[in-house]
C-alpha cells in the first residue's frame, strides 16, 4: 500500500521525532483510533460537557518510521477540545467540525480512500456509547432566551445594514448629523449659562431678608476699616483695594450671588440687575480697582475718595433694596 505510506507520513511531517508516552499500533487500529475520536468530537459538538480532552489518549506511532511510517501527535485535538469547552455554542460548533473533517481526512487516507462496513459500524457504536453517558441524557436545544437574543442580533444588524446603505447614498448625511449633534450640545449649554446666572439675578432682585448682622457683614466692615486705616497712612492703593473688597463681601452678605471665590471682579458686576445703583455703583468700584491694583498704577487721595463714595453707595443701595425686598414679601404674606 503505499499510497497509504505516503498519506501516512504527510500527515506525521511534524512529528517525526521520537517522544515518550508514543504507543506503537498498527495501521488498523490507528483507524479505529479515528473513529473513536470522531466519536468524542460529535460528543463536544452537541454539548460542552463532552468536551473531555483527556479522553483523546496517547499519541500514537504507526508502523517504521524508517520503513514510511509515522507518529501523530493529539496536541491539536486536546487544544481544540479544550477550547470549545469553555467556547459560545456557534464557535464550538465550528471548532468540532473543523476537527471531524481532519479526523474523516485522516480516517480515509489511511484506509486509502475506502471506509469499510465494520469501520462504519465500528463508530456508530463508539458515537452511540458516548452519547450514552448521562451528561448527554439532559440536553436541550435552543432557550426563548437565546431565540430571543438572536433576533434582537438580527435586528440589530439590519438597523445597521440599513444605515450603512443611507449613508452610502447620502454621504452628507454623516455631516449633517454630527453639526445638529454640536449645535444642540451648544444650545444645551447656553441655556444652562443663562438659567444660572438668570436665577443669580433673581436672588438679588427679591433681595435678602432682614436680619442681625452676619460675619459676612462684619467682615466687610474689618475690610472698610483696614482701608480707612491704609488712607491715614497715605498708602492709596491698599486702601482702594480694601474698599472693592469690602464691597463684595457686603453685596455677597445680602445674598447677592453664591459664594465663589474663582469670579472675576467684572463677573460680580454682571450678576447684579442690570442698571440697578448695586450694579451702576459697583461697576465703577471695579474700574478704579483694575486701573491701580491690576493696572500697577499709583494710586492718589482724589481716587481713594471717589472709590469710598461709591462704597458708601453701594452699602445704601444695597440696604434700600433689602428692606424694599422684605417689605415686599411680607406685604404679600399679609395679601
Amino acid at each position: 500500500m503505499p499510497g497509504v505510506a505516503v498519506a501516512c507520513v504527510l500527515l506525521g511531517l511534524t512529528w517525526t521525532a521520537h517522544a515518550a508516552g508514543v504507543n506503537d499500533i498498527a495501521a488498523d487500529a490507528f483507524r479505529a483510533d479515528v473513529v473513536r475520536l470522531q466519536g468524542v468530537v460529535a460528543a463536544c459538538a452537541i454539548s460542552a460537557a463532552g468536551c473531555n480532552a483527556d479522553g483523546v489518549g496517547d499519541d500514537v506511532r504507526v508502523g517504521d518510521s524508517a520503513n514510511g511510517g509515522f507518529e501523530e501527535h493529539w496536541d491539536w485535538l486536546r487544544g481544540a477540545l479544550k477550547d470549545a469547552k469553555t467556547a459560545k455554542d456557534g464557535e464550538r460548533a465550528r471548532l468540532m467540525r473543523e476537527s471531524d473533517a481532519r479526523l474523516d481526512a485522516m480516517g480515509r487516507e489511511s484506509a486509502g480512500g475506502v471506509a469499510t462496513e465494520s469501520e462504519f459500524a465500528h463508530a456508530r457504536v463508539v458515537a452511540n456509547a458516548v452519547l450514552a453517558q448521562p451528561q448527554f441524557q439532559g440536553a436541550v436545544g435552543l432557550t426563548w432566551w437565546d431565540r430571543a437574543k438572536m433576533k434582537m442580533f438580527e435586528w440589530l444588524q439590519r438597523m445597521f445594514e440599513g444605515v450603512v446603505r443611507v449613508g452610502t447614498a447620502a454621504p452628507w448625511l454623516g455631516t449633517v448629523l454630527e453639526w445638529i449633534f454640536f449645535v444642540g450640545a451648544a444650545v444645551g449649554l447656553l441655556f444652562f449659562l443663562l438659567r444660572n446666572l438668570a436665577r443669580q439675578r433673581l436672588r438679588v432682585a427679591l433681595g435678602g431678608e432682614a436680619e442681625q448682622k452676619s460675619a459676612w457683614e462684619s467682615e466687610a466692615d474689618d475690610w472698610a476699616k483696614t482701608a480707612a486705616e491704609h488712607a491715614e497712612a497715605g498708602e492709596w492703593r491698599e486702601a482702594v483695594h480694601c474698599l472693592f473688597w469690602a464691597a463684595i463681601v457686603l453685596l455677597e452678605s445680602r445674598r447677592a450671588w453664591r459664594h465663589n471665590p474663582t469670579r472675576t471682579p467684572r463677573e460680580y458686576v454682571r450678576l447684579l440687575k442690570p442698571g440697578s445703583a448695586q450694579q451702576q455703583g459697583l461697576r465703577k468700584l471695579t474700574q478704579i480697582f483694575e486701573r491701580v491694583w491690576y493696572g500697577l498704577r499709583d494710586a492718589d487721595e482724589s481716587e481713594y475718595a471717589e472709590a469710598r463714595a461709591l462704597y458708601e453707595r453701594v452699602a445704601s443701595s444695597a440696604a434700600v433694596e433689602t428692606s424694599t425686598g422684605s417689605e415686599t414679601l411680607a406685604a404679600r404674606g399679609v395679601a
